[in-house]
């Protein structure tokens, strides 16, 4: 098994991509902080201005962790989609003919991959937040909890297993970093303005869109549904989450201990 961890986080980790798609997340998640943490003036009933906003200093760190988890997927997705794409799983396979084994492996480096990637981005926040001027959170900014951050690295690591898993049943690099993205930015959305009125349930258990509401709490802003309902947030939102991506994973896993390579 050390064996076949150390191959699969040396063949990651060397990747020109990876370290290329770490540089971007360093970057973006800054720029996207350093936007989040800009203040504004506060006008009072006869818009005068009385002062400035308090900084949003914790949405910060949330906010880039949507764009974090996309650029974590493409890594996860090639660490199997890449070696079927290109028949390298055969030399895979030829040097760990212990698929469980192998699968093993490949589950473990893509949630250390995700794990790299979003404590890279809370370090690209912190350096937006920085050059904005509130290196710490600001008077008043206190944070939603003390699991927030973890929940952000959960949060990611399970998109990324949800995209491995994705890549690895269809063999394709791209499904599994697209559909994702497709299914919460469009799909669910289309589905939630047709049906909510008649199936409201399934605004509850939509799996991305679910996700994108990891750093909410009860009573936030867009914690229910447009009919008042409470919708999962916080770590129930990561729970329902959780539960679409073993699913994925099963299939995944069958698919790659009982087909051909």
């Amino acid at each position: 098994m050390i064996a076949a961890l150390r191959y699969e986080w040396v063949r990651v980790s060397t990747i020109r991509a990876t370290r290329l798609l770490l540089g971007f997340t360093v970057t973006l998640s800054a720029l996207v902080a350093w936007l989040v943490a800009n203040p504004h003036v506060v006008l009072d009933d006869n818009g005068d201005p009385v002062g400035v906003s308090i900084i949003d200093w914790w949405t910060a760190f949330s906010v880039p962790l949507t764009i974090t988890a996309v650029l974590a997927s493409i890594v996860a997705s090639q660490a199997i989609g890449q070696e079927y794409r290109f028949g390298l799983i055969r030399l895979t396979l030829t040097a760990f003919p212990d698929r469980v084994q192998i699968l093993v492996a490949k589950l473990v480096v893509v949630v250390g991959a995700a794990a790299v990637f979003a404590l890279v981005s809370f370090v690209g926040s912190g350096i937006g937040v920085t050059i904005r001027g509130h290196p710490l959170p600001p008077s008043g900014a206190s944070a939603p909890d003390s699991t927030f951050l973890l929940r952000g690295v959960v949060f990611v690591a399970l998109w990324s297993l949800a995209s491995f898993a994705l890549a690895g049943v269809t063999r394709q690099t791209g499904i599994g970093i697209a559909v994702p993205i497709l299914s919460g930015l469009v799909v669910e959305q289309l589905l939630m303005a047709v049906v909510s009125d008649r199936m409201e349930w399934l605004v509850r258990i939509l799996p991305w869109s679910t996700a994108g509401r990891w750093a909410q709490q009860a009573g936030d802003a867009g914690a229910s549904s447009p009919f008042g309902t409470p919708v999962p947030v916080g770590w129930s939102a990561i729970g329902v989450f959780t539960v679409w991506v073993l699913v994925l994973l099963a299939v995944e896993s069958v698919a790659f201990l009982r087909r051909d390579a």
